[in-house]
């Protein structure tokens, strides 16, 4: 996985309040109805915890409509840049996604790639 400051991330979705989704295109990893995607969430203003943005490596099963966090490592700097503040491996199990968010923008784009 590349820096993240230097990837070359792709913007699928963004809220009315700044928070802007990324993937890394190149770094989509197909295994049949599965996505390995790595995802940066970067925020307008910085959340509770001073962070303005979230490298994500997120599971999405195409066919289940959800998603599994693997891994998050968050950063005080925008676009995933500079120190990490804090990481963690994802311990919550599969999410179901709802329509009309983004990670349901991002489920369709990264399971339309073969």
């Amino acid at each position: 996985m590349q820096n993240p400051a230097a990837a070359d991330w792709v913007k699928l979705s963004e809220t009315k309040r700044g928070k802007r989704f990324f993937i890394e295109q190149s770094e989509v990893v197909v295994e049949g109805d599965r996505r390995t995607v790595v995802e940066l969430i970067d925020n307008k203003r910085p959340d509770r915890d001073g962070d303005r943005s979230i490298r994500v490596l997120r599971e999405y099963d195409c066919t289940g409509t959800r998603y599994k966090v693997i891994n998050a490592t968050y950063f005080k700097e925008p676009m995933g840049s500079g120190e990490p503040s804090m990481s963690v491996e994802g311990t919550m199990g599969w999410t179901p996604i709802d329509p009309e968010t983004p990670a349901r923008a991002i489920l369709d784009h990264v399971c339309a790639i073969k």
